[in-house]
């Protein structure tokens, strides 16, 4: 045997005791890559049937089929003209149309502003327990882009309340011209809250943000 063949063998018994001694954290084998493709979407047609991971599929969920993303996982869906981008649990299996990377559900591509097919980058951002793979971030439901002031932030407050979210006044939080219910530790936290303001905001999406950069809204008027 070659001097090469017994460093090769003392190289890979070094590897195994490292991980014997140093337990790898259960987030390091979720799949984590991105893939740039085109995306579809699906909606009434199958809306109620079942998917791959054996629950029905609902078109106003933030979900979608890809072919073989582990069932559970969570990306980040951006759409590559318009920069938009929304998070999406990974629950079926599809598309099986030649070409297509991702299928949507119908409540996902509306808020990416897609019709029909288009081209988007998809990464995955959260482990199948549907918690954040970066431990410094939290889910967080955005409703606006744009300048913010200190009358739109107790309007859209007022709104909410108004709406029968009583707690907005410790949810909202601001950041850079955009306003966000949050943080939410997992994924169906933020689902839930999306549901309850999906009708009066329409294009509301989840979103992953560092929770040190949103500042709660109550703190952004009285500064005003």
């Amino acid at each position: 045997m070659t001097l090469f063949s017994y460093r090769s063998r003392a190289a890979c018994l070094g590897i195994l005791l490292l991980c014997m001694v140093f337990p790898m954290d259960p987030v390091y084998g979720q799949e984590v890559f991105s893939q740039t493709g085109t995306a579809s979407w699906y909606g009434p047609w199958h809306h109620g049937k079942a998917t791959a991971a054996g629950e029905q599929f609902d078109m106003f969920a933030m979900t979608a089929a890809h072919k073989s993303i582990p069932l559970g996982t969570l990306v980040r869906v951006q759409h590559k003209n318009n920069g938009k981008s929304v998070i999406v649990r990974i629950n079926d299996r599809g598309p099986y149309l030649r070409n297509r990377i991702i299928d949507l559900s119908y409540a996902a591509a509306d808020s990416l502003g897609i019709t029909g097919v288009s081209q988007v980058t998809v990464e995955v951002v959260g482990d199948r327990n549907g918690r954040p793979l970066d431990s410094t971030q939290s889910f967080f439901v955005k409703l606006k882009d744009g300048p913010l002031s200190a009358a739109s932030v107790e309007q859209q407050l007022d709104r909410l309340i108004r709406l029968g979210v009583y707690d907005a006044v410790s949810l909202l939080h601001v950041r850079d011209g955009l306003m966000a219910l949050g943080p939410f530790s997992s994924f169906d936290e933020s689902q839930n809250a999306l549901v309850r303001v999906a009708t009066t905001h329409p294009g509301a999406s989840i979103m992953l943000a560092a929770k040190a950069s949103m500042s709660p809204a109550i703190m952004f008027t009285a500064q005003r």
